[in-house]
């Protein structure tokens, strides 16, 4: 198996807010309406539903890294995010990430992993956290989606890609390339 980021073998974390920080920014100019189901009504989607989301948001975050344009991870995230921040800001953001060399499709013929059960939480946020058993890094993740309308839309991503804990980091690694820490 090729390295997931090549031979930097850099560690990296990104954060994109959540749906209770943008809400701290004020509420969108846009005359677009969003309908939010009720907390009351939000499950946890079916297993299938939650990898496959999973999967989908990871790999368009790999796809945007490689393309050194955020443009596809835009496209992808909830409209209340689309409204509040540009392609360029979170180009901006992301920036540090575009050194990567990522060779191969890191994620080919693999499925995320969870170490939790996903969950809703208080904010009515559909939570999801695992990995992909990549190597020699393991790509780990945390997801927020929110429930807008009838479908589930990315609202957080974090994505970490180390050495798997049982695992030597190469001394000359920096612990991590941080993009965002918060909106």
């Amino acid at each position: 198996m090729r390295s997931v980021f090549g031979a930097a073998g850099v560690a990296a974390t990104i954060l994109l807010a959540l749906v209770s920080m943008a809400a701290a920014v004020g509420p969108t100019q846009s005359p677009r309406s969003i309908i939010v189901a009720s907390a009351t009504q939000i499950q946890v989607p079916p297993d299938d539903q939650v990898v496959e989301l999973a999967d989908r948001a990871m790999r368009i975050f790999i796809t945007s890294v490689r393309e050194k344009s955020m443009r596809a991870l835009w496209n992808h995230i909830s409209p209340r995010f689309r409204d509040t921040f540009s392609v360029a800001q979170l180009d901006e953001v992301f920036k540090a990430f575009y050194s990567l060399s990522i060779t191969g499709d890191p994620l080919a013929d693999k499925s995320p992993i969870f170490t939790a059960a996903p969950l809703i939480d208080n904010d009515s946020n559909l939570v999801v956290n695992g990995f992909y058993a990549t190597t020699p890094w393991r790509v780990s993740f945390h997801l927020v989606f929110a429930m807008e309308g009838r479908a589930w839309k990315l609202v957080g991503i974090k994505v970490n890609a180390k050495p798997p804990p049982d695992a030597d980091a190469p001394p000359t690694t920096p612990d991590s390339i941080s993009g965002l820490e918060t909106l």
